[in-house]
């Protein structure tokens, strides 16, 4: 009686070790259970900031999936005398490549996802120093962002007068966009299709603040101009609406992309931070209902709801987030599906709760101050199949799930 107990206990241990193996793993072809596949979400930061000011260098890679911690810092190859490195202006990533791209006053770098080792440099102009009133001798680089087809980038010149299209396997220059009017290039958008660019240059008025381009035909169709020198800036879903922060102003200001025309400047109720500041950071939910603008004066986060097309967004107090660290190099980064917010300041932000979840820190427990150059990054067994992009802009199926739902209601 004693052994057939056992037996029986034995197959039941048996059938329940094979219901564990079903539930974890997938099968193959044949039938035989395989492990799953891990899933991954880490944040990529690329420093230093301004003038190495954060004592960081390189990317520091942090675990998304536990609570941020520390997982490795990728240098960028640099001698000694050399650290930390310049300023870093940007970062973008291409899934078909499995590439991270990082650029800086003087150079952009791919670093190779698969290694962590630096794949290619470019390093600018073949003849240096470029003639220029600011920005890098090299003329590289600004802000990048990749193309839909995850090969070839758009990239700013380093405050100057054109943008680059980069080969994003190479590093070599596909050609060269001139913008004579937008003569200082700093921040860019680009249409989730690629057609549309929104370039940013830190011009003042009467030179324009924006530069729109055709991108696979590599022209200017206009240019837009706001009240003051363009800062941060985002776009809505269909590339029909841009939002800038501008010099003088806590808030921004809207403009008509296909008129070329500036709509409305909407300002954060009150007085008292007028003559004190501006805002430098400016994203959007990617379903468009919420704009997220900085607010240094108030070490704040100010949203406003942003009810139908767009144009008409009202302030709503109740949202306001006061990160820990306040309020001063400000910037904004979203996942795809809109649920965590990457700020400048180092702050891991929980969007639906309006909430400060988590704090970025390096190796040794220090807060990461400039946070601005931040990537979100999803794995599958070590290979990248998802990434959000250094601007929190508009998602046509986030909007139109958003207005589905409105409607349905």
């Amino acid at each position: 009686m004693k052994k057939l107990k056992t037996a029986v206990l034995a197959t039941t241990c048996a059938v329940a070790v094979v219901s564990a193996i079903g539930y974890v793993s997938a099968q193959n072809e044949s039938g035989a259970p395989r492990e799953a596949a891990q899933v991954r979400h880490l944040v990529y930061i690329a420093t230093p900031g301004d003038n190495g000011t954060d004592n960081q260098s390189g990317v520091v890679v942090l675990d998304a999936d536990r609570d941020y911690s520390f997982i490795k810092r990728i240098p960028y190859g640099l001698p000694a005398a050399m650290m930390p490195g310049p300023k870093n202006a940007g970062i973008a990533a291409s899934i078909p490549l499995q590439m991270l791209y990082v650029t800086s006053d003087g150079w952009m770098k791919a670093i190779d996802l698969s290694t962590d080792q630096i794949a290619w440099t470019f390093n600018g102009e073949t003849a240096q120093p470029v003639q220029r009133t600011r920005g890098s001798a090299s003329g590289c680089c600004e802000r990048p962002w990749t193309l839909p087809d995850g090969k070839t980038l758009l990239v700013g010149s380093s405050y100057n007068s054109w943008w680059y299209y980069i080969d994003g396997a190479t590093g070599k220059p596909l050609g060269k966009l001139p913008v004579p009017e937008t003569p200082v290039t700093h921040n860019l958008a680009v249409s989730a299709d690629g057609k549309i660019g929104i370039m940013g240059s830190m011009s003042s008025p009467p030179k324009a603040g924006v530069a729109v381009i055709d991108v696979p035909n590599r022209k200017v169709l206009r240019y837009m101009t706001f009240s003051e020198m363009v800062r941060p800036l985002t776009i809505n879903h269909d590339a029909s609406l841009v939002y800038v922060n501008v010099n003088d102003l806590i808030g921004f200001e809207i403009g008509d992309i296909k008129t070329g025309k500036m709509l409305k400047r909407v300002e954060l109720p009150g007085d008292d931070w007028k003559g004190k500041g501006y805002s430098h950071g400016i994203g959007m939910t990617p379903d468009e209902s919420e704009i997220w603008v900085a607010d240094p004066v108030h070490n704040a986060w100010q949203i406003w709801d942003n009810p139908g097309d767009g144009r008409n967004p009202v302030y709503n107090p109740s949202k306001m987030i006061k990160p820990t660290a306040g309020v001063v190099h400000s910037w904004i980064a979203m996942t795809n599906d809109g649920k965590l917010a990457f700020i400048g300041d180092s702050s891991v932000i929980d969007v639906k709760k309006h909430k400060e979840i988590a704090v970025m820190k390096d190796e040794f427990g220090r807060r990461i101050v400039h946070t601005e150059k931040a990537l979100y990054l999803t794995f599958r067994d070590g290979k990248l199949i998802e990434a959000n992009n250094q601007f929190a802009v508009g998602d046509a199926k986030a909007y139109a799930a958003r207005i589905a739902a409105r409607t349905n209601n």
